[in-house]
């Protein structure tokens, strides 16, 4: 199917470092009806330790769990997250998306917003959130409100409904939920719903689902329960002339061979799965003859793990190599980037093989349909990206973006590594160390 769903720019403030906006543009060009984002798909972040580029991934990663795992601020260890995360100056987390959607015969564009920050018992809470639209043919026009909360209340929503029936039952939610999880989870079954502002919602939701992030070593079931949700959804169609079953179904291709828990129905895709995962992971380890799946039956679901078969011996995916087990983690994240998924991953290159890392790099540039954000230390993945626009960010310590352009003859490595990056110098020296490390 084609794309239908394109990421614009994301803005992030008040996690980790980042005091003040910082905003990352995927497509920097007017959006008309000849929109072609195929040369503005895969972005790399750069920057010295401690300038941010984590920090990025983290507020994607708390609005994805905010958004896909429903109770998100009601949990005692996500609220203990938040207190360490959440910058301290400001105590206030800010995140906005604006991202395209490529109907048949029109272009919408939407902007998301979302604030936490410490409510006066000091937990944090939900102080506004809006979704909002326009039509992405006209850009000077102005967006348009769907819904908008502030400090737990509905304050504005384009509906047909009963307006008064959805704000009482939303009451006293709305602090610690997102308005449109609700709406879909909750609401869509318990009345005649408004076609116009369902669909608007479930673009949102899809936007939402079709992320994928990889951080640190966990488990993310959260998708399994979203799709099985939206997907008793009855929408009409013809709303927007969308084919919203397509594209939901194209969410099964991102849930992928990570996850413990598969449902029997899903089980012979899960399989074909682990399959292509095999054939991925015989590129880095020729010896490998297959991946076994060891199941166990639970009711409705087979828990799954996944043993590597090396014809003599078995080794269970836990206890393989770092760099193994990182390319079996990445797997479901490259999947979902090769096809509609929006994907960001924090170091990519860590534990990666030089040449390996650029050729996957390669492969998402000339073959992928989704997109790729990921921070990285390694440099030779910009002699790659320098072709593809728009596709190198520098991030300086006091939170500056920077993009790369082209410089003449100059090669954004060199630049980088002599310090001619705007807000970006390396002013340290061998000698530096000396008496430190010892003499």
């Amino acid at each position: 199917m084609d794309r239908m769903i394109y990421l614009l720019n994301v803005s992030v403030s008040g996690v980790k470092c980042i005091e003040d906006e910082i905003r990352l543009n995927f497509y920097k060009k007017t959006i008309d009806k000849d929109f072609n984002p195929d040369s503005y798909r895969i972005k790399a972040i750069y920057g010295e330790n401690g300038a941010g580029k984590s920090a990025i991934i983290t507020g994607i990663k708390i609005f994805y769990d905010y958004i896909v795992g429903g109770n998100y601020l009601n949990e005692t260890k996500n609220q203990k997250f938040l207190a360490e995360i959440i910058n301290k100056k400001t105590k206030k987390f800010t995140i906005a998306f604006e991202y395209l959607v490529n109907l048949s015969d029109d272009n919408l564009v939407y902007r998301y917003t979302l604030e936490i920050g410490l409510n006066e018992n000091n937990m944090f809470v939900v102080n506004s959130e809006t979704l909002s639209y326009k039509n992405g043919n006209y850009p000077n026009n102005n967006y348009s409100n769907i819904y908008e909360s502030k400090n737990g209340e509905l304050t504005n929503i384009s509906c047909e409904g009963n307006v008064g029936d959805i704000k009482k039952k939303t009451a006293n939610l709305l602090s610690t939920n997102s308005f449109a999880y609700l709406y879909i989870m909750r609401f869509t079954k318990e009345q005649n719903t408004d076609n116009s502002l369902l669909a608007h919602i479930m673009l949102f939701i899809i936007f939402a689902a079709t992320f994928k992030i990889y951080m640190a070593e966990e488990d993310q079931h959260e998708l399994y329960f979203m799709r099985k949700n939206i997907k008793e959804r009855n929408i009409n169609n013809e709303t927007f002339g969308v084919d919203f079953e397509e594209y939901i179904n194209e969410l099964d291709k991102i849930s992928g061979v990570n996850e413990k828990y598969i449902r029997k129905e899903d089980y012979a895709e899960y399989r074909s799965k682990i399959g292509r995962l095999t054939e991925f992971i015989k590129l880095f380890k020729r010896d490998l003859v297959s991946i076994d799946i060891d199941k166990k039956d639970n009711g409705d679901v087979y828990v799954c793990d996944l043993n590597l078969n090396y014809g003599d011996y078995l080794v269970n995916k836990e206890f393989e190599s770092t760099g193994i087990k990182k390319l079996i983690r990445l797997f479901d994240c490259f999947d979902a980037a090769s096809g509609i998924g929006i994907v960001f991953i924090d170091e990519l290159d860590s534990n990666l093989n030089d040449v390996y890392l650029c050729k996957i790099i390669e492969y998402f540039m000339y073959y992928g349909r989704g997109q790729l954000c990921f921070t990285t230390h390694n440099l030779d993945p910009m002699s790659v990206l320098k072709e593809n626009k728009n596709s190198i960010e520098f991030l300086s310590s006091d939170n500056h973006l920077v993009s790369w352009v082209t410089r003449g003859n100059a090669s954004p490595e060199n630049c980088y590594k002599n310090g001619m990056i705007e807000n970006s110098p390396f002013n340290i020296e061998a000698s530096d160390f000396v008496g430190i490390l010892g003499e």
